[in-house]
C-alpha cells in the first residue's frame, strides 16, 4: 500500500517536473481514474470496511423508492421498452433494490434493458455477482450506450466525483489552483494564472478573495445525457450533495476509512470529493431545451415518495414478529429502520445535505418528488 503511495506521488512529480504545475482538475482525474494508480480503478471503496457509504448501503429503502419513482416515470411513458442506464453504480446495491420493487409490476421486466457505465474492474466484478440473476450490459463510457429507444438514467453520488477547477481573483486576476512540488519534490497547493475558458464558467456575481469551484466535466457531461434523452425520450436522475445555487467556497475533501485525510498526502489512495453545484446543470439542461423542475432535498423528496409510509409497513411486520415470540428480533428491525429513516432523512444527515435534480424530455411527464413548494435548501451552504 505504501508503495503504491509513493508510486503515485513519484508519478505526479515527474509529471510536474514536465510540464508544470498540474490543474486540480488533472490532479483530480489522476488520482481517481489513472489506469494504473486512479483510486477508483482497482479498489472496493464501499461499506464499512471500505471508506465511505452511500445511501443503497445503509438501507433497502433508498433503492426501493428510487424503484417506485422509476415505475411510475416509465408508466407515464406509456409502459415502452426502454434503458435503464445507472452511473457509478456500486456494488449494484442499488439497481438490485429497484430491479426487486420493479419486477413486482406487470411487463416491467420484459420492457426493461439495464446498462452499467462502470470504469472499475473491482466493482463491476462486485455488481456481475449482485446482479446475476439479470441480464445487464456494461460500458465504460456512454459513448456504446444505445440510441433506439428511451432511457430513464439514474446516478447516485457520481457528479461529485467529475472534477472541478478552483478559482481565486486577486489582486493581478483570475487564478487556478494546482499542484506544484517544493525544492524537497514534495506536493503542494500552488495558484497559477486562469485562462479565460474556465473563468467563462464563474457565476455572474463574484466577489475577491474567496474560491469558486467550477466544473467543465461536469458541465459536458449533463449536456451529453440531455443530448442523449433528446433523441428518443426518457428522463435523468440525480442525488449528490452540493448546492442548489451557485457560491463560492472550497469543498475539496479526501476520505479514507472513514475519516478526512490530506488530499496530497492521501493522492490515489483516498476518496476526492467536492460538492455539487446544481444551478449551472439545471441551466445547461434547460438551455438544451429540457424540462427540469426545482431541485429538492433528498429528504423531501424521500419523503413525498413515501419513505415514512413504508418504514411503517416494515415496522407492522416486525410487531408481527414480536407477537410471534421474537421480541429481540423485532426490536433489531425497529432500529434499523429508524437509523435508516434518520440517515437519508434528516436534516443533520443526509436529509438536508444531499440535492436531487430531474430533467425530462417529454412534456407530459410529471416526475414524483418534485413540486414548486419544495425547493431544496442549502442548510447555510
Amino acid at each position: 500500500m505504501q508503495n503504491d503511495i509513493l508510486n503515485f506521488t513519484d508519478f505526479l512529480t515527474a509529471q510536474i517536473k514536465e510540464k508544470g504545475p498540474m490543474p486540480l482538475s488533472q490532479f483530480i482525474d489522476f488520482a481517481l481514474s489513472h489506469p494504473e494508480h486512479g483510486y477508483y480503478v482497482n479498489r472496493d471503496p464501499l461499506g464499512s470496511a471500505g471508506d465511505f457509504t452511500t445511501a443503497p448501503e445503509i438501507s433497502q429503502i433508498f433503492g426501493e423508492m428510487i424503484g417506485a419513482w422509476i415505475v411510475d416515470v416509465w408508466m407515464q411513458m406509456g409502459r415502452p421498452k426502454f434503458h435503464l442506464v445507472e452511473f457509478g453504480p456500486g456494488r449494484g446495491t442499488l439497481m438490485s433494490d429497484i430491479l426487486r420493487v420493479a419486477s413486482q409490476v406487470d411487463g416491467f421486466t420484459d420492457k426493461v434493458q439495464v446498462h452499467f457505465v462502470e470504469v472499475s474492474k473491482t466493482l463491476k466484478s462486485a455488481q456481475m455477482g449482485e446482479l446475476a440473476s439479470y441480464e445487464v450490459q456494461w460500458h465504460e463510457t456512454m459513448k456504446t450506450l444505445p440510441t433506439d429507444r428511451a432511457s430513464i438514467v439514474i446516478g447516485n453520488e457520481f457528479l461529485d466525483v467529475l472534477a472541478v477547477e478552483q478559482l481565486r481573483r486577486a489582486s493581478q486576476g483570475w487564478q487556478k489552483k494546482a499542484v506544484n512540488i517544493d525544492e524537497h519534490d514534495a506536493l503542494f497547493f500552488d495558484w497559477v494564472d486562469a485562462d479565460e475558458a474556465l473563468t467563462g464558467l464563474l457565476p455572474s456575481k463574484t466577489a475577491s478573495h474567496v474560491i469558486y469551484e467550477v466544473s467543465k466535466p461536469r458541465l459536458d457531461y449533463i449536456k451529453k445525457i440531455a443530448a442523449h434523452l433528446k433523441l428518443k425520450g426518457g428522463a435523468a436522475l440525480y442525488l449528490d450533495y452540493g448546492h442548489t445555487r451557485s457560491h463560492h467556497g472550497d469543498t475539496l475533501q479526501a476520505l479514507r476509512a472513514h475519516e478526512y485525510v490530506d488530499p496530497l498526502i492521501m493522492a490515489g489512495e483516498s476518496d476526492l470529493t467536492t460538492h455539487v453545484d446544481f444551478e449551472p446543470l439545471v441551466n445547461a439542461v434547460k438551455e438544451a431545451g429540457l424540462k427540469s423542475p426545482p431541485c429538492v432535498t433528498q429528504g423531501a423528496f424521500l419523503t413525498h415518495l413515501g419513505i415514512a409510509h413504508r418504514i411503517d409497513a416494515l415496522k407492522n411486520y416486525a410487531n408481527t414478529i414480536r407477537e410471534n415470540g421474537q421480541p429481540d428480533q423485532a426490536e433489531e428491525i425497529i432500529y434499523a429502520l429508524d437509523s435508516a429513516y434518520n440517515r437519508l432523512t434528516g436534516a443533520e444527515e443526509m436529509g438536508e445535505l444531499f440535492k436531487v435534480m430531474c430533467f425530462y424530455h417529454q412534456d407530459a411527464l410529471n416526475p414524483a418528488g418534485f413540486s414548486n413548494d419544495t425547493e431544496a435548501q442549502d442548510g447555510g451552504e
